[in-house]
Formats: structure tokens, sequence, C-alpha cells
């Protein structure tokens, strides 16, 4: 029938254009234009009405374009000439004296369009689109009529859908066969005329086809309207223009086929009630043999981790002509072919490659149907070509069963997983619809409220929330409906049954639904108790450290500075070298003191988080550090969100301990660290010992001679508290190497 459709709409691509004006160098400067407009434009003039009549009576003419002011009968006049002919044929009034009564009388008198003359050349190109769409649309028409004409007169029941599944159009014969008059199917959708499970099976297998390849053919169930049903031998063809072209051909009046479809659909309800893969093969195989009498078949299922095709249910037939059937390796003859390309295959005796000598002698054909992308289903004979179109229908009828049941099986154990994964966790998991009722509460949220699943499950979630946690989330959903940000978090005092409220952070997220638009909600709920109490202790221990602190600088920095004092009185009694050993002692001591305060803020909070250029920072440090005769090469382009003090600190101490450590005339190296993923610090001395290097950043440790054992640990804390990582390693040319990575780095500048 599609073939007969596309053949019918072949009109001719030619515009044949009559133009009437008695000015003859405007006629004819108005076709030079028009064709050079369109290719397909052939225009011919006159100079009266009298003259375009005489060119319609000889010549088929497509489009009249007319002037309105002319002797002997105006434009008007002449439409009416026309009208008495031809109702349909385009006719264009193009004239000089524009007005609302002309315009009128020419709408009154069926006038295609109506366009006035201007200056210039742009005109003819809007004359030339009005005259396409006036053309194309008539042709559209006689198109649409010489195509529901021959639909209309055909034997064979035919229908038109519109791209939403509705009736437009129905032949006499299609509204015949379903027991309806023909107004009362337009208008409406086709699942009038089915029954829900045959629904079901044409949303799934059917019309997915129809999507992919434009067209689909075989075997549905009919629903009359007085609820009886038929077997119908049922085509479809998707049209250009979305359109669904559905022919029907009632094959029920085979009583054999009847009952051969009831036995199916019976045994198709146990294969959509199947739990396991295995039970649908072998329910599969079981109705195959029975109700279409075919006992030589069987079924492959494909197991993704392997990529092969596993046999899981055959026929004793099969047993015996075949013996235990072979796995199938990817590729292998025509099971392979039906299941990667989705069609059914036909084949002569390369079906299997490992049969018995008695398989070899006996089977003849064999004919493969895929079951969706889960395996196949294969019907073998003894006889070559022995496998019918009818067989092939009805089997394959089974086989779209078998892939709705997989899909089921596949979608429950998933849920399943989920579902354990869900319970097995310790946060608190709920779901909401689009109403705000509680769907869903895994074990752990059962246990935080202390009320029983079956209380909470079905409830507005305001009975158990205050209504001041409600509204905070409110303005951040709106945020994630807006497409501003996929979750949001809060924190708030839970309320447990019992009155009690614990600490907890509720992580959100919409949920799709069945319904479309609306959405519901998924929340997850985690219990804060301990780190709520473990944050005051680490607040109380850093107010003690801060005390100690404070002790450590007024207890120790008075006496130093007595100390100092002492010293310099000393130095002006007497001269001695003991004198320049206590002054060394007491600078260190200083040291000690400045480190060891900085060591119990530096893992303290950071604050003021800001873009810092890290290569300017750097130049800075060099400059502040005592570096002897050390060289410094600054390849840093990075730019990171930090702590500018904190880490001003962290770079001053790593280029010291370099300096210190690196010996006489020491490389230090500052650069990028590939992938944006931080910073190094690196210089060409002698390193550190491998088995060292763990220790490094314990305090205390130091292998300097004057060195306070400080520096490492205050730039491991820095980098703790940034929530950074610090490594060291090997440099480039020996030496010692500590890598910063960075969680959140900016991209260079452009220059």
């Amino acid at each position: 029938m599609r073939q007969s459709i596309k053949s019918m709409s072949s009109l001719p691509s030619r515009m044949r254009i009559l133009h009437v004006d008695d000015d003859v160098n405007f006629a004819e400067l108005t076709a030079t234009f028009l064709e050079r407009e369109d290719d397909r434009f052939a225009v011919e003039t006159a100079t009266s009405a009298s003259e375009g009549l005489e060119v319609i009576a000889d010549t088929e003419v497509d489009c009249v374009v007319s002037d309105y002011d002319m002797p002997g009968r105006n434009g008007i006049e002449f439409l009416e000439s026309i009208r008495e002919r031809s109702s349909e044929l385009p006719f264009i009034l193009f004239t000089g004296k524009g007005s609302e009564e002309v315009a009128s009388d020419a709408i009154s008198a069926g006038v295609t369009d109506y366009l006035q003359k201007e200056r210039g050349t742009d005109q003819y190109a809007i004359l030339a689109n009005r005259i396409k769409n006036a053309v194309e649309g008539r042709r559209a028409r006689i198109q649409r009529e010489r195509q529901l004409d021959a639909i209309e007169t055909a034997q064979e029941g035919i229908s038109i859908l519109d791209a939403n599944g509705v009736f437009i159009f129905v032949n006499e014969a299609y509204a015949d066969l379903y027991g309806y008059e023909r107004e009362e199917m337009i208008g409406e959708h086709w699942e009038l005329i089915y029954r829900d499970d045959d629904v079901e099976a044409i949303r799934e297998q059917v019309l997915p086809e129809v999507e992919r390849t434009g067209h689909w053919n075989g075997i549905t169930t009919g629903l009359r309207a007085d609820g009886t049903t038929f077997v119908e031998d049922h085509a479809l063809a998707r049209t250009e223009q979305g359109e669904l072209v559905c022919t029907v051909r009632d094959v029920s009046t085979q009583r054999e086929y009847v009952q051969t479809i009831e036995t199916l659909h019976d045994s198709a309800e146990e294969i959509l009630r199947a739990q396991t893969q295995e039970y649908v093969a072998e329910v599969v195989v079981e109705t195959v043999a029975d109700v279409l009498d075919r006992p030589l078949n069987g079924v492959w299922i494909h197991d993704e981790r392997t990529d092969v095709l596993e046999p899981v249910a055959w026929t004793d037939r099969a047993d015996e002509l075949v013996g235990d059937p072979p796995t199938l390796e990817s590729g292998h003859g025509s099971a392979w072919e039906a299941f990667d390309t989705g069609e059914v295959v036909s084949s002569n005796c390369d079906l299997l490659d490992e049969t018995s000598e008695e398989a070899e002698t006996e089977l003849r054909s064999a004919v493969v149907i895929p079951i969706g992308t889960y395996g196949v289903l294969t019907l073998g004979s003894t006889v070559g070509d022995g496998v019918d179109g009818l067989d092939v229908s009805l089997s394959e009828l089974v086989c779209r069963y078998a892939e709705t049941a997989f899909d089921r099986i596949e979608r429950e154990q998933e849920l399943q997983r989920y579902e354990t994964i869900i319970q097995s966790i310790s946060d608190a998991v709920y779901t909401l619809d689009d109403e705000g009722r509680i769907q869903f509460v895994n074990d752990s949220y059962v246990e935080m409220k202390g009320i029983s699943r079956e209380e909470l499950v079905g409830t507005k979630i305001d009975q158990w929330v205050d209504e001041g946690v409600l509204e905070r989330t409110k303005p951040e959903f709106e945020r994630i409906k807006k497409g501003e940000q996929e979750t949001a978090q809060i924190k708030y005092a839970f309320k447990r049954a019992t009155g009690e409220r614990i600490p907890v952070e509720l992580r959100f997220a919409p949920l799709p639904t069945f319904g479309g638009d609306e959405t519901g909600r998924v929340g997850v709920i985690r219990d804060v108790t301990e780190r709520k109490q473990w944050e005051r202790e680490l607040e109380r221990q850093n107010e003690r450290l801060d005390a100690f602190a404070r002790v450590v600088s007024h207890d120790l920095k008075n006496p130093l500075s007595v100390a100092d004092g002492r010293l310099e009185l000393a130095r002006e009694e007497c001269d001695s070298d003991h004198l320049a050993a206590v002054d060394g002692a007491l600078d260190r001591m200083d040291e000690l003191i400045a480190d060891l305060l900085t060591l119990a803020k530096s893992g303290e909070q950071v604050s003021g988080m800001e873009p810092c250029d890290l290569g300017a920072l750097v130049d800075s440090c060099w400059d502040n550090v005592d570096t002897k005769n050390a060289t410094l090469q600054n390849e840093v382009d990075a730019t990171v969100r930090c702590d500018h003090s904190r880490v001003q600190q962290l770079l001053e101490n790593l280029i010291k301990n370099a300096a210190e450590h690196g010996g006489e005339d020491v490389t230090i190296t500052v650069g990028d660290l590939p992938d944006t993923s931080g910073f190094y610090v690196e210089d060409d001395g002698p390193g550190i010992p491998k088995p060292e290097r763990k220790k490094v950043f314990e305090s205390g440790y130091s292998n300097a001679n004057g060195g306070t054992g400080f520096g490492l640990a205050i730039v491991d804390e820095i980098v703790g508290a940034h929530g950074w990582t610090v490594h060291v390693t090997e440099g480039t040319e020996e030496g010692t190497r500590f890598e910063i990575g960075v969680s959140e780095r900016m991209p260079p500048s452009p220059d």
C-alpha cells in the first residue's frame, strides 16, 4: 500500500502561469523576473481578460496572475468568469489599484491571493513566493484527494493516524472490521480497538520498530465494538508528514489459526508471570513445540559477561537430534547474525557447526528469531524450507511476549539491587511523590524516626517534619527546578517519635515520577551527632592550644628578653667567646618559640579564601627568606583559592628548608604539576633518604644544624587545613621535591 501511495504523489513539478495585464511591457517584464525567481515557472502573457480566457480554454494553467483595471472586463469580472469554470484554479490579483473595496470584492469572488504593485524588483520575489504557495497547496489537495479516493475504494481496511495516534481517516472497510461507523472512529485513539495487553505489546514492540525503520508488518489481535476479537494481518507505514497509514486484513476466518492465537495468549500470560529468564525460555520452547507443532526448537540467551549465546532450554527432539546444544561464540553462524541484526534469519544447515552426524543428516533448514537484546529462538526442520511464514509470524509473537517478560525481570532485579543497596546504607533514605506523600523509607529511616514503615508510607511528610524545616527546603528546591543546582543540602534538628532532637544533614534532589512533568523527591539524612561532639571537642582543644600558645609566648619570651638584656650588659663588662654561644642559643630559642606558635595555629580552619597568584607569591617569599647563595627558578603559573598568609608561610618554610639542606649554590625550582593538579618546590641538593621521607613532617624532625624541626610540620598542618595533600619524593636531578596537590586550582590567566 505504501508503494501505491508514493506513486500517486508524483504530480508535475513545472508550473504554468498565465499573467494578464493590459500593459504589454509590464506583463513581459513580470514574466522575465518570475522565471528568474524560480526555474520551474513557465509564464504566458495576455493583454485582456478575453484573451486570458482563450488561453485557459486551450492550455492547462496552474495559476492566473491578473491586473484589476483592464479595458472591457476588470480583474474581478475576469475572476468570476474563471470561477464559473473552475472553483480551485489559483488566482492572484496583482494590481496597482489597491483599496479595501477592491480587496473585499476579490475575496467575495474567491480570489486566492491579493498583492498590490510596488516600485522596484523586490515585489517579483514576493509574487513568485505567493504563486508557488498557491500552486503547491492546490497540488497537495489534489494529491490527497486522489489518495483518499484510492483508499476509499480499497477492499482492505485502511486508516490514517496523526502523530498522536488519533484517527484522522478510516475507510468503510476498516470501520466495518471493528464494527463502528466511520464517524465514530474519527478523533478516537488507536487504543480503542485493542485489548490492554495488546496495547502494551504494540507500544513496546511494534511502534519502536516503526520509529526505527518507518514500517512494520505482522499479526495483531483486533477488538471489535461488541467486545469480540479477531486476528488481523497488520501493516504500518509512516508518511513523510509523520502520519501512520494502517492496513488491516481479517485472517480470523481460519478457525485453527484463531484457536492457535488464543492458546498463545494463554501461554503469554504464563510467560509474563515468569520470575526468571530460564523459566521464560522453558515456556517459550514448550509453547512453540505444543501450540505451533514445532518439536525441534530451542532458546539461547546472551551472556553479557562472556559475550556468548548460551543454550538454556530446548525440546526433547532437539536433544535427540543434536545432543547438548553448544554454546555459540560471538559471530557464530545464523544465530549470531539474527541476534546482532535483530532480524529473522533463515538458513540451511549452518545454524550449528557443532552437531552430531545424525543432526547433519536430518537437519535441513532452520529459522532464527531474535528475542530483543536477550537472545534467540531457533526453529529447526528436517526438510528444506520446512518453516513457513505463518509459523515464523506466530513465533515472533511468542518472542515479543518473551522480550516483554525479560524486560520486566531485568527491571525487577535492578530494583531489587537498588533496594538492597539503599537498605544496607546507614543513612536514612526516603522518597516522596509530587504531592509530598512518603513512598519509601529504608530501615535506617525507620530506626532513626522510631516509627514503623507501615505508619510512615502513604502519609504526608509535613506530619513528621517541622514547618520551619519545610520552609527552608522550598527555595532550595525551586533553585533545583530552575536548573541552578542539581542537589541541595540543609542542616536541622531531626525530631524522633520520642520528641528527642538530633543534629542531621539532609541532602535532597528531584525524583521523576511516571506522571511526566511533575517530580517527587528523594532525600538522604545523615546523623551528625558524633561529628558535632567531635567538633565541640576540637573547639575545646583549639581553645586549650591557644591558651598554651599565649602562656608560651608570655612565660618564655619575657625571660628571654631579660636574658638578651643581661647578655648586652655582660658584653659591656667583659669579652668572652662564651657570650657569642649564648647569643646563638638565645636566637635559636626565639626561632623555636616562633615556630611553636606558628605550628599551634597552622592546623586551624583557614579563612579568607581568595584567588592567589602563586608566581607572584613565590617571588615575595624569596625576598623574605635568607636563601644564602641559592638560586630561584620560578616556573609556576597557577592561581589557587587559598588563605594567602598561610600559603605564604608554607612557601617560605619550603624555600627555607631547601636553602638550609640543599648545600652551597643550590637551585630551588617552583613549578606547576601536570593536569593543573597543584604545584611543587624542588631543589637539586643531596636529597632525603627514602626511609626518612615519612618522618620529615613530624614535629622536631631535622637533619640540619640549628634547625628547629617544626618547619615541615607547619607545612603539613597548613596543607591539611586547606584540604590539600603533600608528598615528598626525589627531584628530577636528585635532590628533594615536595608536591602539593591542590583541590581548588583556577586556570592560568590568558597573558
